[in-house]
């Protein structure tokens, strides 16, 4: 039986070639786009409640207001939408690669039902501002 040194060195190497040609096969304009809804990434979201409203607050840096969707029904609120990747041209080689691109969808349960026509959305500086009025209770 013989006995095997590690390297340590050797792995990473493998690792990084391995990850070289996914990033590769990710970003090739013959990639066949999958047919399973992904999530590229996920923002960031602060949800809070006022008397008589719920407030969500989601950052969404570098995403044009227009690939942003917001849906409400009853006690949910969906925020779908995708950030596209703004290189200007592919690059020979990337030297750090940290900016998450993609499709994404969050969705959240409220404590109570919304009142439709009480919704309202800003979008500014990279930053989604949405208040969802309380239903009143039918008397």
């Amino acid at each position: 039986m013989a006995i095997r040194g590690w390297d340590p060195l050797g792995d990473i190497l493998s690792l990084q070639e391995t990850m070289n040609r996914l990033l590769e096969e990710a970003l090739s304009p013959e990639r066949i786009p999958s047919q399973l809804p992904t999530s590229g990434w996920t923002p960031v979201a602060d949800v809070y409640e006022t008397g008589d409203s719920f407030v969500v607050l989601m950052e969404l840096p570098g995403i044009d207001e227009d690939d942003v969707e917001v849906a409400v029904d009853g006690d949910r609120l969906v925020v779908k939408g995708e950030r596209r990747p703004r290189l200007p041209a592919r690059p020979d080689r990337f030297h750090r690669m940290e900016r998450s691109h993609g499709p994404f969808a969050r969705s959240f349960a409220l404590t109570q039902a919304v009142d439709p026509d009480d919704v309202s959305a800003q979008f500014r500086d990279g930053l989604l501002r949405i208040e969802l009025g309380k239903a009143r209770a039918r008397r």
